[in-house]
């Protein structure tokens, strides 16, 4: 028979071993943005783009938070002319200001599963004139000195992934169509698993008290 004292070592390395493998959860997010040369071809120009944002996540995780900054700061999101729906079983919260022209588009989610996505319409203007017609391929990258649009993606329990956008992405062409495709994918921390490890060590120091 084990006595305490090996009983709780046990205990402990299987506690350790348990929070060594799900310490952390694979996941993955992709945001397509596609936009046409001509109004009426896909619904959308290369003005007022189409988003897509897909929750690929091997894991149960949904996405909480979606983040975008303009890049190009001479230029703004528009949110008036911009088109953020209630999707499926999603709720959708705008955390990017009350203000018609914003610099960031912050968007947070309830209900977004893995294998679902999000699709919404993003309208870019110049600051300097109303309504200007703007190409979002030299507004978030492509863009001369002006620094490339970052964008991040929140999972349940607080993990992050986020991407700076590569100076010239290859688009796939169909046409007068252009998309692009932007693939986050990483690990990021299980809700809980501190909670787990902690009571690990509680039991633990409690048998070695009654040891």
């Amino acid at each position: 028979m084990f006595n305490n004292m090996t009983k709780s070592l046990l205990g402990l390395g299987l506690t350790l071993a348990v929070f060594g493998t799900a310490q952390a959860y694979p996941v993955s997010a992709q945001l397509e943005i596609t936009g046409s040369s001509e109004v009426g071809i896909t619904g959308h120009t290369l003005n007022v783009s189409g988003w897509t944002l897909s929750n690929l996540a091997s894991s149960s995780l949904d996405i909480i938070g979606f983040d975008f900054t303009i890049g190009d700061t001479t230029r703004h999101f528009d949110n008036k002319d911009s088109t953020y729906p209630t999707s499926g079983n999603k709720t959708i919260t705008l955390n990017s200001g009350s203000t018609d022209r914003v610099d960031n588009i912050s968007l947070s989610f309830s209900g977004f599963n893995r294998t679902e996505a999000y699709l919404f319409a993003v309208d870019i203007d110049s600051d300097s004139l109303f309504n200007q017609w703007e190409a979002f391929n030299t507004v978030l990258f492509n863009n001369g000195s002006a620094a490339n649009s970052v964008f991040k993606v929140t999972f349940a329990g607080g993990g992050i992934l986020s991407m700076t956008l590569p100076e010239t992405p290859v688009a796939v062409v169909n046409g007068k169509i252009s998309t692009y495709t932007f693939t986050l994918t990483g690990e990021v921390p299980v809700p809980g698993t501190l909670l787990l490890l902690a009571a690990g060590m509680i039991g633990f120091r409690t048998r070695l008290l009654k040891a």
